[in-house]
């Protein structure tokens, strides 16, 4: 089968590798569509010889620091968002022919074919919406589970820093959850206007205006009642969301963090106003996927204006050029398998 690794920053190969041998309780599935996520952005763009020669750990929950040699980095490695159809199973819950969403581990999933233990494969609706829409079930699974955290949503006034896809599936979540205010804010103009299909109520580009005094325009100077930091990476904007986040309020740290630790970490900002602080990582459960994929296929979350470019899988170079380098506008970039 083909597979994808990073042989060095910024550069992507296609290898030929053999199909694992399912053990008990595993499925084999045939991908047909993945997704690139900002998650998988670090492990394109990063140089980890140079990291590593700075005593820097980044990413090391999925970067093999071990190795005498870091590249290639590991097969397989990086891509989660993954849905296609079974075509072996040794698990009594799936059997070929089965839709599903793959969720691989530590995002070792650029493969032709994933082999998955049955916990972290999801049935998915067939036939209904595109299976790019429904591919979508992955980061929207991820907002539900990390909306646990949050107080109750109708007509509160929230603001979300960074309208990448995920920040812009926010808007849409939140919308239906009935939020008052929604205001999005991210330094790229094209994404902000994207935000008003998604269902923002204000949109803020950054590149443009202060957002600390647009938001505390919008709520005639009580700022935003939660905050949620959904930019994460190296663009990791807690301070502007401790500018943002109202007496009393949450802030939810939904972007992906790097490194372990951050230096001027404004905790006596936060303790000032007395923040809810919530981190959330990931989702594993079938329960937030499933009803996630019930949002989109009953209409009630709309994921089509994120689904902006798509490339065959032996494309993935090009594909993650578009993703990172935000090019053409790109948003939720897709890797198509024959």
């Amino acid at each position: 089968m083909k597979a994808g690794r990073f042989k060095g920053p910024r550069k992507v190969e296609i290898i030929d590798v053999p199909i694992p041998e399912l053990g008990e309780n595993q499925v084999q599935i045939k991908l047909e569509v993945a997704c690139l996520c900002g998650s998988d952005s670090p492990m394109f763009i990063s140089d980890y010889v140079a990291l590593k020669a700075q005593g820097i750990r980044a990413n090391d929950w999925c970067v093999d620091y071990g190795r005498d040699e870091m590249y290639p980095l590991n097969i397989g490695l990086s891509l989660h968002e993954c849905i296609g159809t079974v075509t072996e199973s040794r698990s009594e819950k799936y059997k070929a022919g089965d839709f599903v969403l793959g969720i691989p581990i530590a995002q070792h999933g650029f493969f032709e074919y994933l082999t998955l233990a049955e916990e972290r494969v999801y049935s998915m609706p067939n036939g209904v919406v595109s299976k790019p829409e429904i591919l979508m079930s992955q980061p929207l699974g991820t907002i539900l589970f990390g909306m646990r955290k949050l107080p109750d949503i109708s007509g509160k006034s929230v603001a979300i820093v960074g309208m990448g896809p995920i920040g812009l599936l926010w808007c849409a979540y939140l919308k239906y959850l009935g939020a008052s205010s929604i205001f999005a804010i991210d330094k790229l103009g094209y994404r902000v206007e994207v935000s008003k299909e998604m269902g923002s109520t204000a949109q803020i580009d950054s590149s443009k205006e202060n957002p600390v005094a647009a938001v505390e325009n919008l709520t005639n100077g009580k700022m935003a009642e939660i905050v949620i930091e959904a930019a994460g990476h190296h663009e990791m904007a807690i301070d502007l969301a401790t500018e943002l986040i109202a007496m009393e309020g949450h802030l939810l740290q939904f972007g992906v963090t790097d490194v372990a630790t951050f230096d001027n970490y404004p905790a006596g900002i936060l303790y000032g106003k007395n923040v809810s602080i919530h981190n959330t990582v990931g989702a594993i459960g079938p329960k937030e996927f499933l009803e996630a994929a019930d949002l989109i296929v009953a209409g009630k979350i709309n994921v089509k204006p994120l689904l902006t470019h798509s490339f065959k899988f032996e494309d993935a170079q090009t594909a993650f050029e578009y993703y990172v380098d935000r090019k053409d506008n790109a948003l939720k970039v897709l890797l198509e398998f024959s």
